[in-house]
């Protein structure tokens, strides 16, 4: 973690922020992977949401796609160093991912661009766009949702842990949660902002 160093660029930003980027010559390489703890503030408003701190880990898009905020994204497996890339939202049931900055504009990341993600506390997330299987109580613990394709309009979402199934379903939905729920959310909602303290207990 870089405790002692100030941050390349504030939660809402990215590495390049706009400027043109040159996917043969990537900038920013030395930061993939390097953590930076924040306050729970609000970057723009300035206003504090809870006591809490936010870790948050710089990746970079490898993905085909721009991602966008409040989703949850997998990280990159071809790579040589896991951990440091993601290729896309997650797209099976309880998946390991980590939402990406809230704070990001609503275009996303784009391609090659380097973003953060939050890997311990609080952050936004986005529930399915259909009706859920149950309401999201305060204190539920949150897993990621299926979808068709790591670019498609249904993945990234998160759904509540469901600890019935088959044996290796329940180890997913054990080990890959994403973290317990700050605010609720009903059954009928449809694609509802949940507050999701990440990698809580």
């Amino acid at each position: 973690m870089s405790r002692n160093e100030n941050p390349p660029f504030a939660r809402g930003e990215t590495f390049y922020n706009g400027e043109t980027i040159d996917s043969a010559d990537l900038g920013g390489v030395n930061l993939e992977g390097k953590e930076w703890v924040f306050e729970d503030v609000n970057p723009t408003t300035g206003v504090a949401r809870t006591g809490e701190y936010v870790r948050c880990r710089v990746v970079r898009n490898a993905a085909a796609i721009a991602l966008l905020p409040k989703r949850v994204v997998s990280f990159e497996a071809s790579g040589t160093e896991y951990g440091c890339r993601v290729d896309g939202y997650v797209t099976t049931t309880a998946a390991e991912g980590y939402p990406l900055d809230e704070y990001l504009p609503t275009a996303g990341v784009p391609i090659g661009d380097l973003a953060y993600i939050v890997v311990d506390g609080p952050a936004m997330v986005i529930t399915s766009i259909a009706d859920m299987s149950a309401d999201i109580a305060v204190g539920t613990k949150l897993v990621g949702l299926t979808a068709a394709t790591s670019g498609a309009t249904t993945a990234g979402r998160v759904h509540p842990q469901v600890l019935t199934g088959a044996t290796a379903l329940l180890a997913d939905q054990v080990q890959n949660r994403i973290g317990r729920a700050l605010t609720a959310g009903l059954t009928t909602a449809t694609a509802t902002e949940i507050l999701c303290l990440v990698g809580k207990w």
